[in-house]
C-alpha cells in the first residue's frame, strides 16, 4: 500500500489555498487514475464501480454507503476512498 505523508513548510499555506479549490478532476488526473487504478480517468472509474457522480451531494451520498470502499478496493490499489483521496491529495501537494 502505498504510504501517505502530509508535508509541513514555507509554502503550505498558499498549496492549501490552492488545494481547496481543485475539482476533482484536478485531484485525481488521467495520470493518477492510469498509475493507480484499472481505468485511464476518474470518470471511467466512477463508471465502472456503477457511480454516476453527477454532484458533490452524490459523492457525498457513495461516501456513507456500506458498499463504496469494496467497490473501491476491486478496482484500485487502494483499501478506501480516504485511502485513494489522501494519496491523490499529497501527489497534489507534492507537485504544487
Amino acid at each position: 500500500m502505498t504510504q501517505i505523508r502530509f508535508s509541513v513548510g514555507e509554502n503550505s499555506l498558499k498549496r492549501l489555498d490552492y488545494l481547496s479549490s481543485v475539482s476533482v478532476y484536478e485531484l485525481f488526473p488521467d495520470s493518477f487514475m492510469k498509475k493507480f487504478t484499472k481505468h485511464k480517468n476518474f470518470t471511467d472509474f466512477f463508471e465502472a464501480i456503477g457511480c454516476d457522480l453527477t454532484s458533490q451531494t452524490d459523492l457525498a451520498k457513495l461516501q456513507e454507503s456500506d458498499t463504496f470502499d469494496p467497490m473501491i478496493r476491486s478496482c484500485s490499489e487502494f483499501e478506501s476512498w480516504q485511502d485513494m483521496f489522501q494519496t491523490a491529495y499529497q501527489k497534489l501537494l507534492d507537485e504544487s
